[in-house]
């Protein structure tokens, strides 16, 4: 599978998706993978303690940058969506979160696209036309239709911060996973690449000690720290 932009092919694309503002996550990834283009589906903040640095870098660094509903939430007030065993944490968060942005960050957040087209590669946050729905690796086949539409035979999409790889109807959907607050249970970074037209799903070790003394900085609830640990959601 070669990914191709306007003609030429793009060797390497690195995919991060859901950094939720834990920037020792996104700056060991990006210095352990070089790349042609750099796509972020999203969430860059909400529960994690380095909001701003986490926009800072996607505002230098990032080729296509998709809006998802915790985006959505900080700059507009809106409801995150989230499943109930975490809304209370995101609306907790959510303050201190928009005191971490400066108006640059909340603006930049504020106009990203919540879809965006690109060669052969179509980018969502949840599902095409819908920002909050759950598409997992065990959902059934017939919640993908909202996909039939879509001319790009590549579809990444996030918000479950699990990794999936499956093809319904002749279309590759995956998700790399979470990078900033996974939910598999293996705390590790979760990213993806596409290298030399194949898709290469990847867990990065990172500092965890440094991003929780930084939420103590901030001021954080002690849950935001468990939930790193575990890489799942935890009370």
């Amino acid at each position: 599978m070669l990914i191709r932009l306007e003609g030429v092919t793009i060797m390497k694309i690195l995919l991060v998706y859901d950094i939720h503002g834990n920037y020792q996550a996104l700056k060991e990834v990006l210095a352990e993978e070089d790349y042609d283009r750099l796509y972020c589906m999203g969430d860059i903040v909400d529960y994690g303690a380095s909001p701003e640095e986490c926009v800072t870098e996607m505002i230098d660094k990032a080729d296509i940058v998709i809006r998802e509903n915790h985006d959505d939430a900080v700059t507009t007030g809106a409801d995150c969506g989230c499943s109930y065993e975490i809304k209370d944490l995101s609306e907790e968060v959510r303050s201190i979160t928009k005191e971490l942005l400066s108006e640059n960050s909340m603006g930049y957040l504020n106009e990203l696209p919540f879809e965006e087209k690109e060669g052969d590669i179509f980018s969502t946050h949840a599902s095409k036309g819908d920002l909050y729905k759950y598409l997992k690796p065990d959902t059934p086949e017939k919640k993908f239709t909202d996909f039939s539409d879509v001319d790009q035979d590549i579809i990444i999409l996030g918000r479950t911060h699990i990794p999936m790889d499956r093809t319904i109807d002749g279309k590759r959907l995956l998700n790399p996973g979470s990078l900033g607050q996974p939910r598999d249970g293996d705390p590790r970074a979760s990213y993806a690449v596409f290298e030399d037209g194949e898709v290469k799903f990847k867990r990065k070790t990172y500092d965890i000690e440094k991003a929780k003394r930084r939420l103590d900085e901030k001021g954080f609830p002690e849950r935001t720290k468990r939930i790193l640990d575990a890489g799942k959601v935890v009370p």
